[in-house]
């Protein structure tokens, strides 16, 4: 049974200092923590709610904790429910340390990468991820100022995106110009008035940078070329995370 001080530890860490400090995060329901075991991810406890609500889906899961020997204990409703950040919460906790989640050395970053410059909002941010995933993305780089992979509501909505990306870090905007700079991508800053991603030409490994819908992407990071989506209708913009699947279906589509 969970303890007080345990139930104070594992709330805790649905704070960034915490997580950051423990470097640990709990994940809160079925089908993310399914997406964690079958991506082999380390899960170090699992806490299951007593009155777990599919006795076939409960039956079917917990074979797979034996068969992966993962540790787990069925818990108080209650106590569950004040762990998890979900009003209507699944019942089932899992604790999973970052410590090798993703790779952060540079030396690793080989492939056509994403840039994240200023994306502030938690849904965006895990809709984008879960799109890299989905686009065979495995390298993504953040600006300093953007939020949090590990926020609550980025998590959420990345559903398990974030166990398909091998490569992740923050960097400053010297940096990141350097960093490219000296591995020689071409790099494609999104932006409205930008060339039509529908004439632009693909011919070397590449990085996108995008932006947030309300500053765009920065003065301070350097590009070789401007790309748009063709507009058809009136409406002002497209929110940053549908625009990053529209363009990463274009430049994808390309490769061999």
């Amino acid at each position: 049974m969970l303890s007080i001080n345990q139930i104070k530890y594992l709330k805790s860490l649905n704070q960034k200092k915490f997580r950051q400090k423990e470097n640990k995060i709990v994940l809160d329901g079925f089908r993310i923590i399914e997406e964690a075991i079958n991506q082999n991810i380390y899960i170090e406890y699992i806490w299951i709610q007593k009155d777990f609500e599919n006795d076939k889906v409960k039956e079917s899961f917990l074979k797979t904790l034996k068969k992966n020997n993962i540790k787990y204990s069925f818990e108080l409703e209650k106590d569950i429910q004040r762990i998890s950040q979900t009003k209507n919460s699944q019942g089932i906790l899992a604790l999973l340390p970052l410590d090798d989640l993703f790779n952060s050395n540079l030396d690793r970053f080989k492939n056509n990468i994403v840039i994240l410059d200023n994306i502030s909002d938690p849904g965006n941010l895990g809709t984008i991820i879960r799109t890299c995933s989905w686009f065979g993305i495995d390298s993504i780089i953040l600006t300093k100022n953007s939020l949090d992979v590990f926020n609550y509501k980025c998590v959420r909505s990345a559903m398990g995106g974030h166990f398909y990306i091998k490569n992740l870090i923050y960097l400053d905007y010297s940096e990141i110009n350097s960093f490219l700079k000296l591995n020689n991508y071409n790099v494609i800053s999104a932006d409205m008035n930008g060339e039509s991603i529908n004439q632009f030409t693909f011919n070397k490994k590449w990085a996108l940078i995008l932006g947030s819908e309300a500053h765009g992407v920065s003065k301070l990071l350097n590009y070789n070329h401007k790309i748009c989506i063709p507009q058809k209708g009136n409406i002002e913009s497209l929110n940053v995370s549908i625009a990053a699947g529209i363009i990463l279906n274009k430049l994808t589509y390309h490769e061999k």
